[in-house]
């Protein structure tokens, strides 16, 4: 393809269909030990004492990426006495080339894949300790109004994280086209000391109006060296009658960075973006001339499709970021439990939740920092702009919109959970049938990026790279659940039909009255069909089948590098239908 604007620049588009298309193995193996001594002190306090250690391995390698030197050297061809070759063959500075005609449907040789592809490998390592001693008892105190005395749990505990990840010299060194930049390798690790204690108080027990009513609590002190934290938590649980329980709590919860957030090396990756905002495919209409040539794009390439990228990818910077601090959340819950004594099978129980995670550990978002920039006129935001001084584009060479690892506003979601139960209804000689349904009503999940300017934006029943804060970019449905009937025969066999279902999901900042085909992706229902057969009391076999309807899931063109093959595998059956068996034996 030449750029319209720019008869001098050539964008060859082509997928490497004859090699194969780009291949990633992934390798993992895992060890874990643990040893602990547990007994009495005494007829009411008891001890736990344990110590474990586990590690696991991860290999990783690619296949039929083109090394990005050889694609120039392959691509300048000359005629050397009559006969297509690399001039860097008959200049001697590479008397391996071989030429990459991609003008001529065969003209892809198994000599020139040789020439132009190479495996990548990394190989990682993560290795965690445990040490763990706890008592719990019972104090032999009783309030006046309960029949059962309060139990407390209070211990010490000590773990270390550790993590080594190393990247083969091809890929350290950004030299595989496609991968969006430099894999760098990654060492680090962390530790940290908790103490904690636990208390479950019985208020009042037996009482009219008062089948039970308790309190609990629960401390923990965690010291990271640099850093110290404080948790806790209250609940409180009323059973006014013996068939309806109402539950409410309130938590306070902190989490450290992980080796992984703190020490990732920086560099280069894609995000997906339908155009670049001061581009021609997809402009933001905020993004002026002027505000466009104030990040670094020449006034010449404003509205033009030099600055669109064709595969709809464009570079970012990412990496650790060992200033990160704790993020804090809060979590408020209100629930009630049925199980009625005249259904004495059944069981419900319905929960409300909110959880809002401030000094979110996470990035700012590219696309938001665009939108910030142009929208709102922050300079704080514009400044993570960087685009080539060349041509002004952020998908080729060094231009590339910052977003590293940091502390953002806040994370929030609130929604409903709800789960259903019927197990033992008999039907004869033909054995019993169980029901079971959980489900999850989402009704927002907001995202604050802390930006000057930037409004918090909802995520729920979106999809979106813009949501990857909160989602990693997967959809989030406003309803998902899980329904499953099971059959359980006279026989050694157990059969269970299961129904998962997901609601429709839009896509995020596209509105309604856009002509895109893509821009809802429909509600998803999947049937699968399992059976489970006790050959032993010590050995089983499970058969079944995910899918049964071989449904396709629902394709969008702005899935991009969030998802693959322009869906969504983390929520949708990506493949289809599919078989398995696994077997299971007891010693």
């Amino acid at each position: 393809m030449i750029a319209a604007d720019d008869p001098t620049t050539l964008y060859i588009g082509r997928r490497n269909v004859e090699g194969g298309g780009r291949e990633q193995s992934f390798r993992n193996a895992m060890f874990r030990g643990l040893v602990g001594v547990r007994g009495d002190i005494n007829a009411m306090w008891q001890y736990d004492v344990s110590a474990q250690y586990s590690s696991t391995s991860a290999n990783q390698t690619t296949l039929n990426y083109f090394l990005i030197p050889r694609i120039a050297r392959a691509l300048d061809v000359v005629l050397d006495n009559g006969v297509p070759t690399c001039r860097s063959v008959v200049d001697g500075t590479d008397p391996d080339c071989v030429p990459y005609n991609v003008f001529d449907p065969n003209g892809i040789t198994p000599a020139a894949l040789n020439y132009l592809q190479a495996p990548g490998i990394q190989t990682g390592t993560i290795d965690q300790e445990i040490y763990v001693g706890q008592v719990t008892g019972d104090l032999g105190w009783t309030i006046p109004s309960a029949t059962e005395s309060i139990k407390v749990a209070a211990g010490a505990e000590y773990r270390r994280d550790s993590l080594v990840n190393t990247v083969d010299a091809m890929q350290s060194q950004a030299l595989l086209s496609g991968s969006g930049g430099a894999t760098i390798g990654i060492s680090g690790s962390t530790k940290v000391v908790d103490l904690f204690g636990e208390v479950h108080v019985p208020l009042v027990q037996d009482k009219p109006g008062f089948d039970q009513l308790s309190v609990d609590g629960a401390y923990r002190y965690s010291d990271y060296g640099e850093v110290t934290t404080d948790t806790y938590k209250i609940g409180l649980d009323w059973a006014p009658v013996h068939d309806v329980r109402l539950r409410g709590s309130f938590q306070r919860a902190v989490r450290a960075a992980n080796v992984v957030e703190l020490f990732t090396a920086q560099g280069f990756n894609l995000f997906d973006a339908d155009g670049d905002p001061c581009g021609l495919q997809d402009p933001n209409p905020n993004a002026t001339l002027a505000k466009c040539v104030a990040t670094g794009m020449p006034a010449a390439a404003y509205h033009t499709s030099t600055l669109d990228s064709p595969a709809g990818q464009y570079n970012f910077l990412q990496g650790g970021n060992p200033s990160l601090t704790p993020e804090k959340s809060d979590t408020k819950t209100f629930g009630v439990i049925l199980q009625p004594r005249f259904l004495p099978k059944f069981s419900a129980s319905i929960d409300w939740f909110n959880i809002k995670i401030e000094n979110t550990i996470s990035t700012i978002g590219t696309t938001v920092t665009w939108d910030a920039c142009y929208n709102n006129d922050d300079p704080v935001a514009c400044a993570r702009i960087v685009r080539n001084p060349a041509n002004g584009t952020l998908w080729v060479g060094d231009g590339h919109v910052i977003d590293l690892n940091t502390n953002i506003g806040s994370l929030e979601t609130t929604g409903i959970d709800v789960n259903m139960s019927y197990a033992g209804l008999e039907i004869g000689k033909a054995g019993s049938l169980s029901f079971n349904l959980t489900g999850t009503y989402l009704e927002e999940l907001i995202t604050d990026p802390g930006s000057p300017g930037t409004e918090p934006y909802d995520c729920a029943g979106k999809f979106s790279s813009s949501c990857a804060s909160g989602t990693a970019g997967v959809p989030s449905p406003r309803w998902r659940h899980h329904a499953r009937l099971g059959w359980q025969t006279p026989w050694p066999v157990d059969v269970s039909l299961t129904w998962r279902y997901f609601s429709e999901v839009s896509q995020f900042g596209v509105p309604s009255t856009s002509a895109r085909i893509d821009r809802v992706l429909g509600a998803q229902s999947y049937l699968d069909l399992a059976g489970n057969w006790a050959v032993t009391d010590k050995a089983s076999v499970l058969i079944g089948i995910n899918n049964i309807l071989d449904k396709d899931p629902p394709l969008s063109s702005s899935v991009g590098t969030t998802g693959n093959g322009n869906t969504y595998p983390q929520l949708y059956d990506a493949l289809g239908r599919y078989m398995f068996i696994r077997g299971k034996i007891a010693f």
